[in-house]
């Protein structure tokens, strides 16, 4: 993968800390098709404490990514 990743549990963890579980399961559904998109890569990698799922931008789709954003 390279480049910049954080942990997945984190990263969910921190956008979904303040929704209600409606919008925490319309988010995860997004999740989940950005990560079938490819736009967000997964991976295990090895940490002290064991292995975990970790996330980061694919490079290959931030022009996708960035055309997305503008529409917003």
């Amino acid at each position: 993968m390279g480049g910049k990743h954080t942990p997945e549990e984190k990263l969910i963890k921190s956008k979904t800390k303040w929704l209600e579980a409606d919008k925490v399961r319309e988010f995860e559904k997004e999740y989940k098709q950005i990560v079938n998109e490819g736009i967000i890569l997964r991976s295990k990698k090895m940490t002290g404490k064991g292995s975990d799922w970790h996330v980061s931008l694919n490079p290959r789709t931030l022009k996708e990514l960035y055309e997305k954003l503008r529409q917003l």
